[in-house]
């Protein structure tokens, strides 16, 4: 029984519309050379091992074997027989029978790719029908075409096997004594019912033997010792070509275990505008040489770090360019102005981690300055989540207690009283981090660290309490 799959219902487009449906009373009738335009399709699913979640692509080929111009040629297809086959939205191009259709001069021919997948779960492949058609076409005996969408059967199953090493002389290959036992390896995936699950074997080697087809299969590891680094995970496709039986998996030591990094600034406050000066060390501490170092330097998103200009990195701030021998140190001086920003937020700083082209989890450095000078309310609301919904809700702020605010090294700044909805205001406080506290039976539930920003970036902080 024949199923029209459209998303969307058609519209009568006049004699558009009669020649699909002549093309389905007339099939049967020979054709003929009278003048005129004269369609004639056919159409194909490409080459491939093509699986049922895959998106997998119909080749429409429409020729106008006429001898006159075909005007407003338009198509649409539905699934025939077997699971649903859903096109997907705009694959129709200019055959949409929505738009004006396309127009072929006599003896042109054009391939059109339409994409869908198929969304039901009824067992078997679709076939689907693809009709054309244009208003004065001669003859609709070839307009329509029935196009099966084979694909791997879903219960196919496929062996996905490999070893594991530690790359100890870092030269890219296995070598004895750098396998790898004991590891835990998993296999998981979308509609996999449950994790495959083995470990590694004294040679490094593991074999899952019928995992499931699937366009999404990933390969990951637990427990692997000694400060190895595997991939996160190795992404296949499972379409029962065995491409997966063989996988070498390289574990690599991180950068850090070689490569030092030490920051400095030369003052711990600056004002804006002020020109800081950074001193940067770096030493390879490790029997091999390092290379295809690079630096990567962020913000937090506030504008308030200090921005060095790549030209002073030197070697490091090209792409994958630096490098540094066994025992060398290389000392780097930098210098850039503090942002205005940073005024508002009370300090700058400086971020960087040093990554490879062939290494992995590299050193990272940090430091801080004080901006100091500017001041502002600080707003604070003191709460309890009576709920669980993890957001201050009305009846929830903590009123009437007293709390304070601190520095770091617990030198009280302010104090104040919580109004009646939990909020209390320390007026005048200079920008920076301060620790809250509140007196009474109530504790922190976690950090009880507050930042305090100038307006207009700043923000009122929240503190969620628990009984001590």
């Amino acid at each position: 029984m024949r199923r029209t799959l459209s998303r969307r219902s058609l519209r009568a487009v006049g004699a558009l519309t009669l020649a699909f449906a002549l093309a389905g009373t007339v099939s049967a009738v020979p054709a003929y050379a009278d003048p005129g335009p004269n369609l004639k399709v056919t159409a194909a699913v490409p080459d491939g091992r093509w699986l049922r979640d895959d998106t997998i692509p119909i080749d429409l080929t429409i020729t106008n074997i006429g001898d006159a111009t075909a005007t407003e040629v338009k198509a649409q297809g539905s699934t025939y027989s077997g699971p649903y086959y859903g096109f997907d939205l705009n694959t129709w191009g200019e055959l949409s029978h929505e738009g004006p259709g396309a127009t072929f001069q006599a003896g042109e021919s054009r391939t059109y790719r339409l994409t869908g997948r198929i969304w039901g779960a009824e067992a078997g492949n679709p076939v689907v029908r693809l009709d054309v058609a244009t208003p004065a076409d001669t003859d609709f005996g070839d307009n329509r075409v029935d196009v099966p969408v084979d694909v791997i059967p879903p219960e196919t199953t496929e062996r996905v096997a490999g070893q594991v090493y530690g790359d100890k002389n870092r030269d890219g290959v296995l070598s004895p004594g750098e396998e790898l036992a004991g590891i835990k390896t998993l296999v998981g995936g979308p509609g996999l019912p449950t994790e495959l699950s083995v470990l590694t074997d004294a040679a490094g080697r593991f074999s899952f033997d019928a995992v499931p087809v699937g366009a999404t299969r990933i390969v990951y590891f637990h427990n692997v010792p000694d400060g190895w680094l595997l991939p996160e995970s190795t992404l296949m496709r499972l379409d029962g070509s065995g491409k997966y039986e063989a996988l070498s998996i390289r574990g690599q030591q991180p950068l850090s275990q070689a490569l030092q990094a030490k920051l400095e600034l030369d003052k711990t406050s600056y004002a804006p505008g002020e020109t800081a000066k950074a001193t940067v060390t770096l030493t390879n501490s490790g029997a091999h040489p390092l290379s295809g170092l690079f630096v990567t330097c962020s913000d937090d998103g506030t504008e308030t770090a200090l921005k060095v200009p790549q030209e002073q990195w030197g070697a490091f701030g090209s792409p994958q360019a630096g490098a540094l021998a066994p025992g060398q140190r290389l000392v780097l001086t930098l210098t850039t102005q503090v942002p205005e920003k940073a005024l508002y937020f009370g300090e700058t700083s400086l971020y960087c981690s040093f990554n490879g082209k062939t290494s992995v989890s590299g050193p990272q450095v940090s430091a801080e300055a004080k901006v100091p000078g500017k001041r502002a309310d600080a707003r604070v609301l003191a709460w309890v989540d009576k709920n669980g919904n993890w957001t201050p809700d009305d009846g929830e702020g903590l009123a009437g207690i007293t709390a304070t605010l601190s520095t770091k090294d617990n030198r009280l700044v302010s104090f104040g009283k919580t109004d009646a909805k939990g909020f209390v205001t320390f007026p005048r406080v200079a920008v920076g981090e301060y620790v809250f506290r509140v007196t009474g039976p109530w504790k922190a539930v976690h950090d009880s660290t507050v930042r305090h920003v100038a307006p207009p970036y700043g923000w009122d902080s929240w503190v969620q309490m628990e009984p001590r």
